[in-house]
């Protein structure tokens, strides 16, 4: 059994800041607006519907694609 160490207030920040972020992409993409965010030390404008923000994959991965 594995255990988790993390402290509540440490699982409810993050519960709310994944939250955020998904309300955040949602309604970019509802309104076909930018994503902003900080990337190498610039900020950055991202298409919502880049493949980045896409859920991962369930699927392994193929063989010989590794």
């Amino acid at each position: 059994m594995i255990r988790d160490n993390t402290p509540e207030l440490v699982r409810k920040a993050n519960a709310a800041m994944q939250q955020a972020a998904n309300d955040v992409l949602v309604r970019a993409r509802q309104h076909n607006t930018p994503i902003v965010l900080w990337r190498d030390g610039k900020v950055v404008e991202v298409d919502p519907f880049s493949e980045e923000f896409d859920p991962p994959s369930k699927e392994p991965p193929a063989a010989g694609t590794e």
